[in-house]
């Protein structure tokens, strides 16, 4: 087995969507000749925890060490390494408000008092294991200046993995151009360090193709996806044939609401009201404070029903008992971009989708699936339209089910032996780099 270092903030037991990407990644390296040892934080304060992903990575056999952070959160709530009640949910304005403070306040991120005992770990770790190669997955872009740090003390090769883009992300706010002239400046010495680059999609390798240092390559694609074995493992629930069911798994934040579906729901049930005995929507995870209120606005109390937070098991048997899966990216500066993690999951459950999408990443990959109802985001007349449409073709029994070949090639497993093809590549360009500077030192 070849070792590598895993440098990731969000791992389990936090839940959520971003730390889907890093333990299946730990999950499946093994089964490709490389043993992960995960560099991470204690759990503390948090939205949501998931138990069940820890118990999958620890079976795995991988590694994991864990330290302590000087986040300010963790530093108020006092919880480094205890699972205690979850965070609510903040109010967008609220959530708005912190990001500002974080920006003028923190750089690259709030993350950053996590730095100084990561970096005194991973070097303990260098010295006790043979390590290969440093993987370090952002965000926070902490996690990435943590791997440059180590890169430069143990100068092994070192692949960054880009979940958001740093510079060009649109929820990253600068509140001055020094701000952005300082994140700029730590970017460039976190690519120099770098062997080479991964990120999720297309549309985020060609923005950092432009700030990639020419000898590095073109940053690698390598998506989002999702485990089969989640889906093997997963029963269907019982449930009512009678009424169409509507699921959304996940969190609403920033552009990513929900007022424009439910727009569209109350609007196509005033068309057709006989059509509500027969639908139904269901919410798994966290929801904003307005959400309910927005819900008995409308007069949609006896269609919608919310469930809470479910561990990734349960989400997956959710996934599998609904009709109709929906989503929406929102329309902002860079949601051509957007491609959550939530639509591969999605997508691995071959189930017809709805997405309120832009044109961009996500309607793209949806297209080829072949088995979406694609409206803008906040065009409500168009989701009232395609909620018609659904429930026609569901009377019908005629809903579409996603294409084989497109799901098949978003399988974790598969996307999990590319990293290892690339950790591989990784090492070959680096000892060529060496190679070649041993034999310039020696011809002056």
């Amino acid at each position: 087995m070849r070792r590598v270092l895993v440098i990731a903030y969000y791992f389990p037991p936090m839940g959520l969507s971003g730390v889907q990407r890093i333990a299946k990644f730990v999950k499946y390296l093994p089964h490709y000749g490389w043993q992960p040892t995960v560099l991470t934080v204690y759990p503390g304060k948090y939205f949501a925890y998931d138990t069940s992903l820890l118990r999958e990575v620890e079976a795995s056999g991988a590694e994991i060490i864990r330290t302590a952070t000087l986040d300010p959160l963790r530093l108020l709530a006092g919880t480094q390494g205890q699972l205690k009640r979850p965070l609510q949910m903040p109010s967008e304005r609220l959530r708005r408000l912190w990001t500002i403070v974080n920006g003028w306040l923190f750089v690259p991120d709030n993350k950053i008092g996590w730095l100084p005992l990561a970096v005194r770990a991973g070097e303990a770790m260098l010295k006790q294991h043979r390590f290969e190669v440093l993987f370090a997955s952002s965000p926070p872009p902490t996690a990435l200046l943590i791997g440059a740090r180590l890169q430069q003390k143990s100068h092994l090769p070192f692949v960054v993995d880009y979940r958001d883009d740093w510079l060009e992300n649109p929820r990253q706010l600068f509140p001055t151009r020094w701000h952005r002239w300082l994140h700029a400046r730590l970017e460039r010495y976190v690519l120099r360090r770098a062997t080479c680059a991964i990120t999720i999609n297309t549309t985020l390798a060609r923005q950092l193709s432009k700030r990639l240092p020419g000898d590095k390559g073109a940053p690698i694609v390598i998506p989002h996806g999702f485990d089969p074995e989640d889906f093997e493992n997963a029963p269907i629930l019982p449930r009512s044939p009678k009424r169409l069911r509507l699921l959304y798994a996940g969190v609403f934040y920033d552009a990513q609401q929900p007022d424009d579906f439910f727009q569209g729901l109350a609007q196509w049930l005033g068309q057709q009201p006989e059509a509500r005995e027969h639908v139904e929507a269901v919410f798994i995870g966290l929801q904003p404070p307005h959400v309910p209120q927005r819900v008995a606005q409308l007069g949609l109390n006896d269609i919608v029903r919310f469930e809470g937070y479910r561990s990734h098991p349960e989400t997956i048997a959710a996934l599998k008992t609904a009709d109709v899966l929906w989503m929406t990216v929102g329309e902002q500066p860079g949601a051509a971009g957007i491609s959550t993690s939530k639509l591969f999951e999605y997508i691995g459950s071959r189930k017809p989708i709805l997405a309120l999408v832009p044109e961009g990443e996500a309607r793209t990959l949806l297209q080829e699936y072949g088995a979406a109802y694609l409206a803008p985001p906040h065009d409500v007349p168009a989701i009232a339209c395609a909620l018609a449409r659904i429930y026609t073709d569901w009377k019908a029994q005629r809903l579409p089910e996603g294409k084989a070949e497109v799901v098949n090639r978003h399988s974790r497993r598969l996307l999990t032996r590319h990293l290892a093809e690339v950790f591989t590549m990784a090492c070959q360009r680096h000892e060529k780099l060496l190679t070649h500077a041993v034999s310039v030192a020696h011809s002056q």
